[in-house]
């Protein structure tokens, strides 16, 4: 699973045995879920020193009203609300879930994935179990858009045009801007005016919103001065 994205790593050691837990994920958790996305993680032990078995845990409260998880493969879901799967010896597991995301999940809710990894000496014996560790944890954002950047020389506008950076998203606001002004048409495009005497960065965001009321911001990142600097966006200057 060398493609896949590490989530958390929880480690226990008990005379000489140990054992290892490793959560992944095939989506990044750098970046947003969607409601509604379906992603895969995996729960991976690995053990030395000959345990009898070595007991992987994904607590279920990470998914609450957010998520749910299915399609379980080689892991069970315990009454005491955690998932598990184990290793017997040394021998190393690896068991698939599928994480769902809620439709109506709301922006900004957060999954965190909390594992514990335990160790059973000897058949019968005690379990050795670390503490609950997390590490990365999950997003929910039904749209994620990316900033823009503006470039222009003073006394001149930019115009972002009316285009969607979404499907289905329309332009229902704008924020007020620190060094200029920002007017709108009804089609959605907006302008850019820098004050006569302004240069230097300024910065505003887009509001947009989708049919189910929806809302998402874009941020715009203006620099006012010299345009030989690289990274601005092609833009319609009056």
């Amino acid at each position: 699973m060398t493609d896949w994205y590490p989530l958390v790593r929880a480690w226990v050691s008990h005379e000489g045995r140990t054992g290892v837990l490793d959560l992944v994920s095939e989506v990044d958790p750098a970046l947003p879920v969607a409601p509604g996305q379906e992603f895969q993680v995996a729960m991976s032990i690995t053990a030395t020193g000959g345990s009898f078995r070595t007991y992987g845990y994904l607590l279920d409260e990470m998914f609450g009203d957010v998520a749910t998880f299915e399609k379980l493969d080689g892991l069970r879901h315990l009454t005491n609300g955690r998932f598990t799967t184990f290793a017997t010896g040394d021998e190393p597991r690896t068991a698939v879930g599928t994480v769902k995301i809620g439709k109506d999940t709301a922006d900004g809710s957060v999954l965190i994935p909390k594992v514990i990894v335990g160790i059973m000496p000897a058949q019968g014996d005690k379990l050795v179990a670390c503490a609950v560790v997390h590490d990365q944890c999950f997003y929910v954002r039904r749209y994620a858009l990316p900033g823009r950047v503006l470039k222009l020389h003073p006394g001149t506008r930019a115009v972002l045009p009316a285009e969607s950076p979404a499907p289905g998203l329309r332009l229902t606001g704008v924020s007020l801007a620190r060094g200029g002004m920002i007017s709108c048409t009804p089609d959605g495009a907006v302008t850019y005016q820098p004050h006569p005497s302004y240069l230097g960065y300024d910065r505003f965001s887009c509001r947009y919103e989708d049919a189910g009321g929806n809302t998402v911001w874009s941020d715009v990142t203006v620099y006012v001065g010299d345009l030989a600097l690289p990274g601005a966006l092609p833009v319609r200057h009056g």
